[in-house]
């Protein structure tokens, strides 16, 4: 993901897809972002299918400038699964 400016505010839409072709359905998912002072925001993430594929976005606004971790969890079947993507947010 690329950096960002301190003030925007952002989607960021993440694409689930199976390597293996096989048809799956996205059951839940959230999101957690933080930085070196914790968390500092978390939720739920939007599920949407649109062609065949299935999306999780969330909207983001980062508070203050440095290094951000955003984790994503979602759940298909029993099977949990966790996406962890870094950026940092400049002033």
């Amino acid at each position: 993901m690329k950096d960002k400016i301190l003030g925007e505010v952002f989607l960021v839409k993440f694409l689930v897809h199976s390597t293996s072709g096989d048809s799956f359905h996205v059951l839940s998912a959230s999101y957690e972002l933080s930085n070196e002072s914790g968390v500092e925001a978390e939720g739920n993430c939007t599920i949407t299918e649109e062609d065949e594929s299935t999306y999780l976005s969330m909207t983001l606004e980062p508070k203050t400038h440095g290094r951000y971790k955003l984790q994503i969890t979602f759940t298909i079947g029993e099977y949990t699964f966790k996406k962890r993507v870094e950026f940092g947010v400049r002033a």
